[in-house]
């Protein structure tokens, strides 16, 4: 099927016609592969102005010419080869207006391109979730343009890291050998680069931002290539040939490393059931340093397992198959921000149909019901927003009697990083929360007034619709010996 996106009034829409001024070209697929040109479109983007690129390094605002031709030729040679189709998301918007293989902070520079930049990155986002869903696994092709070589095709994969699942399962033979897809171009009479073998590495074009979120270095079955073609492949005259040459190779390459059936509902039961509580953590824009302890506890806890998501991935509805979403720290403005409106959403209805959320620092600044951006999910203002970088230490929190947490301590000392001093928030609609634990004592640095903090909720546990919701001000996955703290919240909040 083939699928059109254009915007009208700021929404997006999905129609079955092809517009003359149609942004993003979207087709549905029925192969475990996955194929995106970021950098092929022509067309203006209505009331956005031309990127400047100002602090932004290796600023390109040239489009790669000819590469959305290939890409659908691509896919319609492998179609011809199969008689069936790979998934295809194809920007037909210029490289001047917004970059689509850059993150959201350096993709563009007005705020009307936010929406466009969102649909193409929830197109592939949902494109990747069909694929795990169907077949458990699958791969990425990002296709480019490089002056470089001009009839040659540089590999890039940050030198196995976006294919790393695929390596894991099928040796590096996968990846750099004579059956790999690259040694299958070469099969195929196309120059590569690098040369084969796993002791030649990627330095030239080492692959970009979208294979390096869709891809398995972010974990997960999927791996992602991005295919970097020389100016004579990419040439009109040329690029049928190419087409026909490169889909011989991904469809032998398939054949021999990407499933041929779909699962079953038997083993999609099966598979669920040996996943235990499923988490997905936020690791977008707005995520902090403390996000790596996060993921380093995670590993610890047998009955978890975890999937990194990205703002498009929440878009694009893969809280469906989460049963806890985790928001670390960093910045709360910065990842409701990026969530947009459709993301914050969708992670509503998550809470409310009976998912959980946990909030840490910057996550339950976000799960407050006190800034444009918050979520609402928590029954909570934040006290002295004015000072909200008060500082950071050791604090000691007292335990409440009541609530998630089973311990035997009445005070613990934890580590605090300029988390959210929480009260009632005294919402219509939203349950009071009840406060599992109060700061004892307090930091008041960078002109912070002192005996504010004391008395203010530490850590929160609520509910929202059928979920459950907990949120931390300061920060258990960074303080020694507080694992458990984590491992309890999570057992509270999943979904029932």
């Amino acid at each position: 099927m083939r699928l059109f996106l254009f915007f009208l009034a700021g929404l997006c829409v999905f129609e079955l016609r092809a517009e003359a001024n149609d942004l993003i070209e979207i087709y549905s697929g029925d192969l475990p592969i996955v194929l995106s040109a970021p950098h092929g479109g022509s067309l203006e983007i209505e009331g956005v102005p031309e990127r400047k690129g100002q602090g932004v390094k290796r600023f390109v605002r040239t489009k790669d010419m000819w590469t959305d031709q290939l890409t659908v030729k691509l896919a319609d040679s492998i179609e011809k080869r199969t008689g069936k189709r790979p998934y295809v998301v194809v920007a037909n918007f210029h490289r001047k207006f917004i970059d689509a293989n850059r993150s959201a902070d350096l993709a563009y520079e007005s705020p009307e391109a936010k929406p466009v930049y969102d649909s193409y990155h929830q197109a592939i986002a949902s494109a990747r979730r069909e694929v795990l869903k169907r077949w458990g696994r699958g791969m990425l092709f990002d296709v480019h343009g490089q002056a470089a070589e001009a009839k040659a095709i540089f590999r890039g994969t940050q030198n196995g890291q976006t294919t790393s699942h695929l390596v894991g399962k099928f040796g590096q033979e996968a990846l750099s050998g004579e059956k790999s897809v690259f040694g299958l171009f070469a099969k195929e009479s196309i120059a590569v680069i690098p040369d084969l073998g796993p002791e030649h590495r990627e330095t030239r074009y080492t692959g970009g931002y979208i294979v390096r979120t869709y891809g398995s270095s972010s974990g997960g079955a999927m791996d992602a290539i991005q295919l970097e073609f020389g100016r004579e492949l990419r040439l009109l005259k040329n690029n049928d040939e190419t087409a026909r040459k490169v889909a011989n190779a991904i469809v032998e390459f398939s054949q021999k490393y990407l499933p041929a059936k779909e699962l079953t509902k038997e083993e999609i039961v099966e598979r669920k059931k040996g996943q235990g509580i499923r988490v997905g953590v936020y690791q977008d824009i707005g995520s902090g340093r403390s996000l790596v302890n996060l993921l380093e506890i995670l590993k610890k806890f047998d009955n978890v397992t975890v999937q990194k998501l990205m703002a498009a991935d929440i878009q694009a509805g893969a809280l469906a198959d989460v049963d806890v979403l985790i928001h670390p720290g960093g910045s709360g403005g910065k990842q409701g921000r990026n969530l947009g409106e459709v993301g914050r959403e969708k992670i509503r209805r998550f809470l409310h149909d009976g998912g959980g959320f946990i909030g840490i620092c910057a996550g339950a600044y976000l799960a407050s019901a006190d800034y444009s951006w918050s979520l609402d999910i928590l029954d909570a203002k934040v006290i002295d927003r004015k000072h909200w970088a008060r500082g950071t230490g050791t604090v000691v929190i007292a335990l409440s009697e009541e609530g998630f947490l089973n311990s035997d301590q009445e005070e613990l000392k934890i580590f605090y990083g300029q988390g959210p001093l929480l009260a009632p928030g005294n919402k219509r609609g939203i349950e009071d929360y009840h406060a599992v634990a109060t700061f004892k004592t307090e930091i008041a640095k960078n002109g912070a007034p002192k005996g504010v903090m004391v008395g203010t909720t530490a850590i929160a546990q609520g509910k929202f619709g059928q979920g459950r919701v907990v949120c931390f001000s300061p920060h258990p996955e960074m303080t020694e010996g507080l694992d458990d703290l984590v491992r309890q919240a999570i057992e509270h909040v999943r979904r029932q």
